[in-house]
């Protein structure tokens, strides 16, 4: 920890679909804890804009930049740019994702299953290969992947959405193998059901449910309390701590 209390100064974080949720509370947790965070976003212009204002007096810079993690030229300039405006990059947080329908099998078509393969398991593949000489020149770093209970515990109607999930663990455990010799921790955070304005609209007899099931204190984690655990794999303390998969989710999923 630095003299002045803040755990990550100077530290280049890369986070992406930063505007809303996890990737929101992730900006502001990094940059409240002196980290220079670069975050990506598709459409939402005007709330990056926002969040760029609510983190000014922050110790952290954050900084904004148009990028579809499935586009690799885009996510190369989203790359370089980090490493000019930063000095190189640090920690990459694979978290850009978009809401969306549920549906059973039989009523889904293979674009909606590439949708979620593109974005899930293609975009953190194009972040990773891209940012990967960057951290190979500091010869550390730290990849966390953002995957959900559901991978584990699948629920009805998400049968594309935990497919590209499961992916997502196989390239993290992967390359926690792999990339364990450049001194890079790899990892996974599983959130379960969150308190989010998205899930706010769900029925309240599931919410209920959902709070039931949730052993520790009754109630979902919200989004800052993932954006801590998140935080707690880049800290000196978690230097030996690679292929894991830190569930996130008040013990409503233990196995």
């Amino acid at each position: 920890m630095t003299d002045n209390g803040q755990r990550l100064s100077d530290k280049s974080v890369l986070v992406t679909g930063g505007t809303r949720g996890i990737g929101r509370a992730l900006v502001e947790k990094f940059a409240r804890e002196g980290a220079n965070v670069l975050f990506s976003y598709v459409s939402s212009e005007d709330a990056a804009k926002t969040l760029i204002d609510e983190t000014e007096t922050e110790a952290g810079q954050a900084v904004a930049m148009r990028a579809d993690v499935r586009d690799r030229d885009q996510v190369d300039q989203f790359t370089e740019t980090a490493n000019a405006k930063f000095g190189g990059i640090d920690v990459v947080i694979n978290n850009a994702h978009r809401p969306y329908q549920r549906k059973w099998f039989e009523e889904t078509s293979w674009d909606e299953f590439q949708r979620e393969l593109d974005t899930l398991v293609k975009g953190p593949f194009n972040m990773i290969q891209s940012a990967l000489p960057y951290m190979k020149a500091r010869g550390n770093g730290q990849i966390i992947n953002i995957s959900s209970t559901m991978a584990r515990s699948p629920e009805l109607q998400h049968s594309f959405y935990v497919t590209a999930k499961n992916a997502l663990v196989g390239l993290t455990r992967s390359l926690a193998l792999e990339l364990g010799q450049y001194g890079i921790r790899v990892n996974l955070v599983s959130p379960g059901p969150l308190e989010t304005d998205h899930n706010a609209g769900l029925p309240k007899e599931l919410m209920k449910q959902l709070h039931a099931e949730t052993p520790l204190h009754a109630r979902m984690a919200t989004c800052e309390e993932v954006a801590g655990a998140i935080m707690l794999l880049t800290l000196p303390e978690a230097a030996m701590v690679t292929g894991t998969d830190l569930q996130v989710s008040g013990g409503q999923a233990i196995f």
